[in-house]
């Protein structure tokens, strides 16, 4: 399950070959940071050449991506505004201010634990789709910041390093989900997001992730009508909410990016499949470890990145608020 992204064996003594998930190749040396690095960079070049008329791309790590449209201008303020009361078992629309992408999330139930534990049913809420890229890079380049639409508790959260290639893969960028943040990126973006926001967000737990597989209604292993996968993604990621919703309302719980899991370890864990991964692989309890020297094989940098997996991208998330 979760198969690194296809590349083609290589010379042990001399020059490797490259190949992103969309077929495109560029020669990777085998020792040498600065040509490794060059070679890297070559390979998406050269992918976003071949598809001139394809999705916008990437942002270089010094410019920050165009936004889909600017947002109304809004004081600047040194916390964020208490956040609305939700209403019971309803969902409700996350803004978020200096990004053009709202946030929907609907309502799911939590059962009840054994009586020994103490435990009570509890309603939380979950983000409709994967988080976008939209989103994710305005909590990378702090373009809120520079636009006077951030606060002091989300300037302070720790961000990650500017990617120094395109870490979309040429897929896609408004609209599609963010690949190949880690585990640490995922859980900064939830701190920044509670902070920008008044609510508490969150990656979800491995049995909310499973309470979440149980009652969307979908059999993991007849997916096609709800997942991009292995048999129908073309090897590639896709426009958020392209395919059915599940019975809770939410898109590409299973395929399109796998997701990342808090599991309580330093790494975390990852569920859901990707487009990687074939329909007879999914299921609610399969949870994938996460592999950071495998997928981080292609970053030339030393020491690897903790923020970014290179080789990684497959990987996104969606977040869990547990709103008052």
């Amino acid at each position: 399950m979760f198969p690194r992204l296809p590349k083609r064996a290589s010379n042990q003594d001399s020059l490797g070959c490259f190949v992103d998930a969309r077929g495109a190749a560029a020669c990777v040396a085998a020792g040498g940071v600065l040509v490794a690095a060059v070679c890297v960079q070559t390979a998406f070049a050269a992918a976003r050449e071949s598809r001139q008329q394809g999705p916008a791309a990437a942002p270089s790590a010094d410019s920050p991506p165009a936004q889909a449209a600017p947002a109304q201008s809004a004081p600047k303020a040194s916390d964020a505004s208490p956040a609305d009361a939700v209403a019971p078992g309803k969902g409700f629309r996350q803004e978020v201010e200096g990004s053009t992408f709202v946030i929907e999330l609907v309502p799911f139930v939590m059962p009840a634990k054994a009586p020994a534990e103490g435990g009570a049913k509890r309603t939380l809420y979950v983000s409709t789709t994967e988080i976008p890229w939209d989103l994710f890079d305005v909590f990378v380049y702090g373009t809120d910041k520079s636009d006077g639409k951030s606060n002091e508790k989300a300037d302070a959260v720790t961000k990650p390093t500017k990617p120094y290639i395109g870490m979309d893969r040429d897929f896609g960028r408004i609209g599609y989900p963010v690949i190949s943040p880690t585990f640490l990126s995922a859980k900064q973006f939830c701190e920044w997001l509670s902070a920008k926001t008044g609510r508490t967000y969150r990656l979800p737990t491995p049995d909310e992730w499973t309470a979440l597989c149980e009652q969307s209604g979908i059999d993991p292993k007849n997916s096609a009508d709800y997942a991009w996968v292995k048999e129908n993604s073309n090897e590639k990621t896709h426009k958020l909410g392209s395919k059915k919703a599940d019975k809770l309302g939410l898109f590409d719980l299973f395929g399109n990016a796998c997701e990342w899991v808090d599991d309580g370890s330093k790494l975390g864990v990852v569920a859901g499949g990707s487009y990687l991964d074939s329909v007879v692989d999914l299921g609610c309890g399969v949870f994938a470890p996460c592999k950071p020297v495998e997928w981080n094989e292609i970053d030339p940098q030393f020491p690897k990145s903790k923020w970014w997996y290179s080789s990684g991208g497959f990987v996104g998330f969606r977040v869990i608020c547990e709103a008052k």
